[in-house]
C-alpha cells in the first residue's frame, strides 16, 4: 500500500523510501519532542480551520462537507484534510491544510497524489486547494479564522503535475523491486549523511567528513565522492577550495590550532565598555498564542545578560522568564532595558542576525522601547564570527561554528550535557507546556529552574570563550 506519506519520501529520497519498505525497523527514526509539538500544532492548526465560516457555514442541502475522508485503492492510499462535495455535480474539491506560511512543491504533489487516487476511485476532483497561514495576520483578541488563513487555489498547478504524479506512482512501485548498489553518491540532498540508507550501508563513516566542510557546494563534495574521498583529512592539496576552506582542510589534517591574533586585537579595539553578553530564547507556533504575535513569529519570553562594566570588573547576571500569564515580549523588554541601565557598550551575541531581528520586532511592536533597541542593535556584536571568519580555527570544531562547538573545545569544564535542558527546541517547547499549563505546579517550577539554567549558561558561555579570547592579547 503506497501512501501519500510514503510517495512524498520517494521524491525525496527512494533509498531512504526502499529501507523504510523492505526494513522498517532500520528506517524507523526516534519520535522526538520536536516531531510531537509539530504534530500537536498541525492537528491545532486543523482544528481552526475546520470553524471556518467557509466549512461550518455551507449550504448541506447543496453540499457535503467530510473531513479526514481516504480514497484508497487495492495499492493506493490518501486521506484528504477536507473534501466537499458539490451534491448537483457529484465534483469535489480537495482541501490540503498546512501549517505552512507559503504553497511549497511538496504541497502540489501531496495534493496530486490525493487528486491521482480519488479519480482512480472514479471521483472528478475538480478543484484543489492548499490553506495555508496567512504570515501577515496579527492577533488581537480572538483568533479569526478567516483572516488568519489563506485559500491557494492550486488547480492549475496540480493539474500539471498529473501525469508527471502518475508516473512517479508507477516509478515508485518498480523501485521497491530494485536492489540498488550502496553508493555514497547517492545521499540525498535533505538528510545527507543522517540519511537512514546511508547510515544502514556506510556505519563506520569518519567523523570528519568532506560534509563538514564549511559552505563546500554539492558538485564539489559529490566530486570528492566521486573519487573515493570522505574524510577531510584525505581530501587533496590541489583540490580547489575557497581559502577559507583550505585553512579548514590544512588544520584538520595538521591538528594543529590556528589563531589570528592580530585581526583578533583588532577586533578587542572596536569593543566598549560595559560589555553586555545578551541571549534570547524564543516561541515561534502556527497559531498566534499573544496579542501582537503573528503566526510563526518568533516571540520572546526569556533572555539571560551577563555585564561586565569595566576592564577587570566582576562580572554580574540579570535574567527573565515569563510564566505565560503576562505580555512576556514587553515584559521581558522593559526588563531588559532597566538591567542595561549601566549603559550599553558593546552586546555580544551568538550569531547576530537572530537576536537583531527579535529586537527590530520588539521596536516596531512596542514603541516605547523603539530607541532602546535600536541603540542596541547598533552595538551588537556577533562573537561567533570571531570563528566563522576563521580567526580562530581548531581541528576539534570540524568546521562548526556553534557556539555547542567552540564552548567545550575552548572550556571543556563547562557543558549542557549535565543541564535538565540542553537545546533551544527543547526549551522552546517544554515553555509553551508550562505557559499553557499542561504541567502540575511541581514540573512547572521544575521546567522554569531549568529553562533559567540553560539560558544562563548560553551567556556564562560567552563570556567565558570571551575571556580565553582576551589572553591571546598577553
Amino acid at each position: 500500500m503506497l501512501t501519500k506519506t510514503r510517495f512524498l519520501q520517494f521524491l525525496t529520497c527512494p533509498n531512504e523510501f526502499w529501507l523504510a519498505h523492505h526494513l522498517p525497523l532500520l528506517a524507523a527514526r526516534e519520535e522526538t519532542l520536536e516531531y510531537q509539538h509539530l504534530r500537536q500544532q498541525g492537528y491545532a492548526v486543523q482544528r481552526l480551520v475546520r470553524e471556518m465560516p467557509m466549512f461550518r457555514g455551507i449550504d448541506p442541502a447543496l453540499y457535503q462537507v467530510d473531513f479526514e475522508r481516504a480514497f484508497k485503492t487495492d495499492d493506493l492510499y490518501a486521506k484528504s484534510d477536507v473534501v466537499v462535495t458539490d451534491k448537483r455535480t457529484g465534483q469535489l474539491s480537495i482541501y490540503e491544510i498546512k501549517s505552512s506560511s507559503k504553497v511549497k512543491d511538496e504541497h502540489i504533489y501531496d495534493v496530486a497524489f490525493q487528486r491521482a487516487v480519488a479519480e482512480l476511485n472514479g471521483f472528478n476532483a475538480a478543484g484543489t486547494y492548499v490553506i495555508t497561514m496567512n504570515g501577515d495576520y496579527v492577533r488581537y483578541g480572538e483568533l479569526v479564522p478567516d483572516d488568519l488563513f489563506i485559500v491557494n487555489d492550486v488547480t492549475d498547478r496540480v493539474a500539471a503535475k498529473a501525469w508527471e504524479t502518475k508516473e512517479q506512482i508507477a516509478n515508485a512501485f518498480k523501485y521497491l523491486k530494485t536492489m540498488s548498489v550502496p553508493n555514497l553518491l547517492e545521499y540525498c540532498d535533505a538528510n545527507k549523511l543522517d540519511c537512514s540508507y546511508i547510515k544502514h550501508h556506510f556505519p563506520d563513516l569518519p567523523e570528519y567528513t568532506v560534509f563538514d566542510i564549511a559552505y563546500l557546494k554539492n558538485d564539489k563534495r559529490r566530486e570528492l565522492l566521486g573519487e573515493g574521498i570522505v574524510a577531510v583529512t584525505d581530501v587533496p592539496e590541489h583540490f580547489a577550495l575557497s581559502p577559507k576552506q583550505k585553512i579548514q582542510v590544512a588544520t584538520a589534517k595538521s591538528g594543529q590550532i590556528f589563531i589570528d591574533t592580530t585581526e583578533i586585537g583588532r577586533r578587542f579595539d572596536d569593543w566598549e565598555y560595559p560589555l553586555h553578553f545578551l541571549d534570547y530564547e524564543t516561541f515561534s507556533y502556527a497559531i498566534p498564542q499573544f496579542d501582537g504575535i503573528r503566526p510563526f513569529q518568533q516571540m520572546c519570553f526569556q533572555y539571560s545578560l551577563h555585564t561586565i562594566v569595566k576592564p577587570g570588573g566582576e562580572t554580574t547576571h540579570s535574567h527573565f522568564l515569563s510564566r505565560g500569564d503576562d505580555d512576556p515580549p514587553r515584559a521581558m523588554a522593559a526588563h531588559l532595558r532597566e538591567a542595561m541601565g549601566c549603559g550599553i557598550g558593546t552586546v555580544f551575541v551568538w550569531y547576530e542576525p537572530f537576536e537583531k531581528g527579535r529586537n527590530s520586532e520588539m521596536a516596531a511592536m512596542f514603541p516605547e522601547f523603539k530607541e532602546f533597541f535600536e541603540e542596541v542593535n547598533a552595538k551588537t556584536y556577533d562573537l561567533m564570527k570571531i570563528f566563522s571568519d576563521n580567526l580562530y580555527i581548531h581541528p576539534e570544531f570540524k568546521g562548526r561554528t556553534s557556539i555547542k562547538k567552540v564552548l567545550p573545545v575552548l572550556c571543556p569544564d563547562l557543558s549542557y550535557s549535565e543541564l535538565g535542558i540542553g537545546d533551544g527546541m527543547t526549551a522552546s517547547i517544554s515553555w509553551f507546556h508550562m505557559a499553557t499549563k499542561r504541567y502540575d505546579d511541581s514540573r512547572s517550577q521544575q521546567i522554569f529552574d531549568d529553562l533559567c539554567a540553560y539560558c544562563h549558561l548560553d551567556t556564562l558561555a560567552m563570556v567565558e570563550i570571551f575571556t580565553v579570547l582576551r589572553k591571546l592579547e598577553k
